[in-house]
């Protein structure tokens, strides 16, 4: 199976999207996807509660009612998956039993909010085999079911999970229907919510299966802050313009690690939305923080524009989609000054813009070209950078 749908406030996705932990737009990126060519895809299609389910809009969910097509979820030769929870929400649109394929990636998709991009999508059914998408959501409804299925298509079906605690988490339906996906999709959402729920349980190691098997694993707006080996978790609303500059360890610069270890974001952190929320100086910040606080010697962070995705195929090398760039940040030792309460002071980062069409090969991050070189000084940067949105 595939597909996450992701949207949160950090990163987004979906017809509504946010800030880390509100919402307050009405683009598509944080309950449901739009679709880069302007494809109303959020459409409800089979809606059940304890049903499998693709991912959300921002509308109500339907009336819970059971799929139209199979019942049982199992197919020949496979192990029937357990039972489904009663307060598990999904919707499935396709066959419900698993299509028993082998897909032929990895592949990655770190997508940057707002308009979801068609292109993207297309792209990671060359891994698929026809097999099945999940969309992993915490809130929302069945957006991404109808779009992924139909509009996108070449896939048996599309399931969306509403996954929002830790119980429904440890759930075994859960882990065994992400793990026979062929590609997840985290939609747009809260990535507070994302950590809190899905942190150190079965979902983990399921996502990563699918990656180890060949399957695509995807995110967008907060679905994409949770993918690299480093994560701004949110954990107290998001931080803004130049906050993380003013003071790298104020009550909003929450960091975290140790979910997803995806080997194209090794020492990676990632964010969305980054140009249309002058994001620049944030990232500064967390890479500061990742490499000030021990957790690696050096870090790359990896910036997406909205209605924009980078796709990574097997050979670990990431191609720009969409209409936006992909920033791309690298540390330069350890910070001049990082510390509670003082402004940052972080000299000659090396800063790399790419766009549609550009490739990089992850997780080193060098791509052609020369770098443009950014210092943090008294809560502003060289050469200068507006942060506020």
């Amino acid at each position: 199976m595939l597909g996450l749908v992701g949207c949160q406030g950090g990163a987004g996705g979906s017809t509504t999207e946010t800030p880390e932990t509100t919402s307050s737009s009405t683009s598509i990126g944080t309950s449901e996807p739009t679709s880069g060519s302007t494809s109303t895809m959020g459409q409800v299609t089979e809606g059940l509660t304890g049903e499998t389910g693709s991912s959300g809009q921002t509308t109500t969910p339907p009336t819970p009612s059971t799929s139209t097509s199979g019942d049982t979820g199992t197919s020949e030769g496979e192990d029937p998956p357990p039972p489904k929870p009663d307060a598990l929400t999904h919707w499935v649109t396709g066959d419900p039993a698993d299509a028993d394929v082998a897909p032929t990636g990895p592949g990655l998709i770190l997508m940057g909010g707002s308009t979801d991009v068609d292109a993207a999508f297309t792209w990671q059914t060359q891994y698929l085999a026809g097999g099945d998408v999940v969309v992993l959501r915490a809130s929302g409804a069945d957006g991404y079911n109808d779009y992924l299925f139909t509009d996108i298509g070449g896939v048996d079906s599309v399931e969306t999970l509403l996954v929002d605690t830790p119980a429904l988490a440890q759930e075994p339906y859960v882990a065994w229907t992400l793990a026979h996906a062929e590609a997840v999709f985290i939609a747009g959402g809260d990535q507070a919510v994302y950590m809190t729920a899905w942190k150190d349980t079965p979902v983990e190691d399921a996502l990563m299966h699918v990656y180890a098997r060949g399957g695509v694993i995807g995110g967008t707006s907060a679905g994409l802050a949770v993918l690299g080996e480093f994560v701004y978790a949110a954990y107290n609303d998001s931080v803004i313009e130049d906050e993380a500059l003013l003071d790298p360890y104020n009550m909003y610069m929450t960091m975290d690690r140790e979910f997803l270890a995806l080997p194209p974001l090794a020492g990676v952190v990632t964010d969305s939305h980054f140009t249309a929320r002058r994001r620049l100086c944030r990232l500064i910040g967390f890479v500061a923080r990742i490499v000030e606080d021990g957790w690696a010697p050096q870090v790359l962070g990896i910036g997406v524009d909205e209605e924009t995705a980078l796709v990574v195929g097997p050979d670990l090398v990431g191609e720009v989609l969409g209409t936006g760039d992909v920033h791309l940040l690298h540390s330069n030792g350890p910070p001049q000054l990082c510390t509670a309460g003082e402004p940052l002071a972080y000299a000659e980062l090396e800063w790399y813009t790419l766009a549609p069409g550009a490739t990089v090969a992850l997780p080193a991050g060098v791509p052609a070209g020369p770098p443009t070189l950014l210092s943090a000084n008294d809560g502003a940067l060289t050469p200068a950078y507006d942060c506020v949105e």
